[in-house]
């Protein structure tokens, strides 16, 4: 296992992804990460916590709360903070679902923070979603503060990222009718719509919304309707009631 005697001075992003690493912040987190498949390179935890390392055939190094802090780079009261192997990020192909089974596909090519991307995650594992597809750029979703805001559902959920709008027809040729989700008041009602078998949902950034690379190449048009002067929900908001609306066992329709 390795330490932050091994050229790192501290647990943030900056420092371990370009190593391929990434951190977990308390035993919830490790625990999903252990049940992803992850391997781990190192795992500190206060001494109340050693029975639980080893009750989970882990290593731990005991520190003091105030050291576990200083390596987390801020005040840290969780116990337990574990360093793992990043997993292979995967191909759009290989995040969907084989066969053509019935699916949902959440995909927020423009999302531009990291606690509405690990909220959005956490959505989509719950309400049913089989992968969430993102741009080429914006946060990571195995930052520590997207994982700790998505408890660990990006370690469970696939998700893959798009090259940028020319990508969607990768969707359409996997069966996939894309959606856009957009306040436009030509847009369909979210509630009176019958999803297809297969359905590609897109929202946009927390500023600006969808733009017009990404809008031009959806097919479709579904609207929230928003009420009491409200002009816009969060992203990841929004994403959880479309998600409620059209996820597993709903409206299927043509």
């Amino acid at each position: 296992m390795m330490g932050c005697d091994d050229g790192l001075s501290s647990l943030s992003d900056a420092q371990l992804a370009p190593r391929g690493l990434l951190a977990l912040e308390g035993a919830f987190l490790v625990e999903r990460a252990l049940s992803a498949g992850l391997l781990f390179e190192k795992l500190y935890c206060v001494g109340a916590r050693s029975p639980w390392a080893a009750g989970l055939g882990l290593e731990a190094e005991v520190l003091p709360e105030a050291e576990i802090a200083r390596l987390a780079g801020y005040p840290f009261h969780r116990g337990v903070l574990g360093i793992a192997r990043r997993p292979p990020e995967l191909s759009v192909e290989s995040a969907l679902p084989e066969g053509k089974a019935s699916s949902i596909v959440l995909v927020l090519p423009e999302i531009g923070d990291p606690e509405n991307l690990g909220a959005a995650f956490r959505s989509a594992a719950a309400l049913g979603a089989s992968a969430l597809l993102l741009g080429p750029g914006g946060p990571d979703p195995l930052s520590r503060r997207a994982l700790r805001v998505s408890m660990g559902a990006a370690l469970s959920l696939r998700w893959a990222r798009l090259g940028g709008p020319e990508d969607l027809p990768r969707l359409s040729r996997a069966g996939y009718r894309l959606a856009a989700c957009v306040l436009d008041p030509g847009a369909a009602d979210v509630r009176g719509y019958s999803r297809p078998d297969r359905l590609a949902l897109v929202l946009g950034n927390e500023a600006y919304g969808l733009s017009a690379p990404w809008l031009s190449a959806c097919g479709t048009r579904l609207t929230l309707e928003m009420l009491g002067g409200t002009d816009s929900l969060n992203v990841s908001t929004a994403a959880a009631i479309f998600l409620y609306e059209l996820g597993p066992g709903r409206r299927i329709g043509g």
